[in-house]
């Protein structure tokens, strides 16, 4: 989530151009940074839980990699056909409506609810990102920068719940 928070977040402030949004890049800034301390904490206490093999565990990995494979290719097929009819300005929030959707088949692979909040909060903002570029509502940059940051938002807030779970699975070890 690290990666993805940085990569929204570079994007939405490249497509900032000259708008007083650099407040937001900041924010977004220390959150990643919080989240690469406590990664690195983290990191530390892991050799000290317990290893836990699930049978389902190959499955799950299996579809996962499928999830993720389908989602690469349905972002080169996006990416081809906007610049094939010359709509390369829908080509953010179509990343983010692609990415939104992969959040649902993995919410039902692993069983997490979580998963279909942040597949509905970043679908709704790619789709309003695309409505807002094509009836030209906000200029292409604007319009990226916001769908970049509220999909920055997402991973960031998918990362507080990764905390949250580690923390939660840290203290049950420790008693």
């Amino acid at each position: 989530m690290i990666i993805m928070s940085t990569i929204w977040t570079l994007i939405g402030t490249v497509n900032i151009q000259g708008h007083d949004y650099y407040i937001i890049t900041s924010i977004l800034i220390l959150f990643i940074l919080f989240y690469i301390y406590f990664y690195l904490q983290l990191n530390k206490q892991r050799k000290n839980l317990p290893k836990i093999q699930i049978e389902e565990d190959s499955k799950k990995e299996k579809l996962y990699w499928i999830i993720f494979v389908a989602e690469g290719v349905a972002i080169l097929l996006a990416k081809n056909i906007l610049a094939n009819i010359h709509r390369d300005d829908l080509f953010i929030p179509t990343l983010a409506l692609i990415v939104g959707l992969h959040f649902f088949p993995l919410a039902k692979v692993f069983k997490r609810r979580f998963d279909y909040y942040i597949g509905a909060w970043t679908t709704l903002v790619a789709l309003t990102g695309i409505i807002l570029t094509i009836k030209q509502v906000l200029t292409t940059d604007l319009s990226n920068s916001i769908v970049s940051f509220a999909c920055a938002f997402s991973t960031l807030s998918y990362g507080f719940r990764m905390i949250l779970e580690a923390k939660k699975l840290l203290k049950i070890n420790r008693q």
